[in-house]
This record gives C-alpha cells, structure tokens and sequence, in this order.
C-alpha cells in the first residue's frame, strides 16, 4: 500500500516496489515489469506517477524499454524472454474472433484505440500495429480521421 500523505513521493513508492520484485527475483532477468497501464491500474496512480517510476528504475539500470514491446528487468544488451506471440497478434486474433461471432459487424466501427490500450494494457503502438495487421488480412478497413470498421463479410480473409 502506498502511502499518499507522506514525504516519499508516489513514484518512487511505486518504484520501490517494483525494484523489490525485481531485486527478490519475482520479476527475474529478461522479464517483463508491469506497463505503464498496469501499474496505473495496481497502484491506483496517474500516468505520469507510473511513466515516472519505470524512467526512474530505467536510469537506475535495472531496466530497460524496447518501444511497443514493453520494459524488460536487465541492461539493454540481456535478451528477452520472448511471448509465444506477439501482443499485437493476441489482440488482432481476439477481435477476428469477436467479428466472426458477430460482436463486431460489417460497416461498424471495432473499439477505439484508447479501449484497445486499455482492454489490452497495450501501449498505442501495439494496438496500431493489431489493427495494421488486421487492415493487411482484409477485416478491417480505416477511414481517415473517423476510425476503422469491419470489413464487409464478403472482404474477409477466406481461412
């Protein structure tokens, strides 16, 4: 629990723990430390609170950020323990599921980035490239400045 009327400002308490997981091997090498989201969403923080205490576990070097992918426990140059699939196509899969079961229809619009970024705890970057991926396969369409919507049945991918 973080205390919010103390000296110690919120980042660093959010900080604190995450350098503890990291320290007692919770999160270990190569791993994945909570997004920005999710640490808004654990700690009951703002953006900018969370966005400060990864920069400061960042500049501590106990972690690093590969954009679009997430912040992984390590210097730079350690490896990554790699998802079995790419976070953009669990999302993209997800939403040809909903469009198949007929949650997402033709000529509708899917959800927004914003929803995507937080249904998902995925940065903006990820859900552009779900939603590219989903454009390039055909079940998707974007109208610039409005959105995307779902392709008409008969555009759609025939696997």
């Amino acid at each position: 629990m973080l205390n919010r009327e103390g000296p110690v400002p919120l980042y660093q308490q959010v900080a604190d723990k995450i350098r503890r997981r990291i320290t007692g091997g919770k999160i270990p090498p190569g791993h994945a430390i909570p997004s920005e989201h999710g640490l808004m969403d654990e700690f009951d923080v703002s953006r900018i609170t969370a966005t400060k205490a990864i920069r400061l576990l960042r500049d501590e070097g106990l972690v690093y950020t590969v954009r679009g992918e997430g912040t992984y426990v390590g210097p730079e140059d350690a490896p990554r323990v790699a998802n079995a699939t790419a976070k953009h196509r669990v999302i993209a899969a997800e939403l040809v599921e909903r469009i198949r079961a007929g949650e997402l229809r033709p000529n509708l619009p899917i959800p927004s980035e914003t929803t995507l970024m937080q249904q998902y705890d995925a940065a903006k970057v990820t859900v552009r490239n779900a939603v590219a991926l989903l454009r390039e396969q055909g079940w998707v369409f974007t109208v610039p400045a409005r959105g995307s919507y779902v392709s008409p049945k008969k555009d759609w991918p025939k696997t």
